[in-house]
């Protein structure tokens, strides 16, 4: 795991105004994360993203395309989702809008998806 925390926190480092970078399981728990804010309460937000996740998947799936990533966009903060691997975990991403741009974030998701999946434990 410590690979993958390794990661998180250099991903975290390529996007300013980040608040947290997780891993996080469909089953909405959470394998690793990084925080920028001690008073981020990262088990909710995971438990909530993949509820969102779950509706994203369902509704792809009827339409037969795979979601590559998905943005929300709130007053003061971007929330970036995308899924890893065999979609069996995400990356949720929490970000500053005012500091934060969606093209970094796009981007260093992208640059970063294939390592933090290689990082990921695999069952067996």
């Amino acid at each position: 795991m410590a690979k993958l925390n390794d990661l998180l926190k250099e991903m975290a480092e390529d996007i300013p105004g980040i608040f947290s970078v997780s891993v996080i399981g469909m089953d909405g728990l959470g394998i690793a994360h990084h925080s920028t804010s001690s008073d981020f309460d990262i088990e909710a937000t995971n438990a909530q993203f993949a509820l969102v996740m779950k509706l994203v998947q369902k509704s792809t799936d009827q339409i037969n395309d795979v979601m590559e990533d998905g943005v929300l966009t709130a007053e003061d903060m971007y929330i970036m989702m995308r899924f890893i691997g065999d979609s069996s975990f995400f990356l949720g991403i929490t970000a500053d809008a005012n500091s934060a741009t969606l093209g970094n974030v796009r981007l260093v998701t992208r640059q970063y998806s294939d390592a933090i999946w290689q990082a990921i434990p695999k069952r067996k």
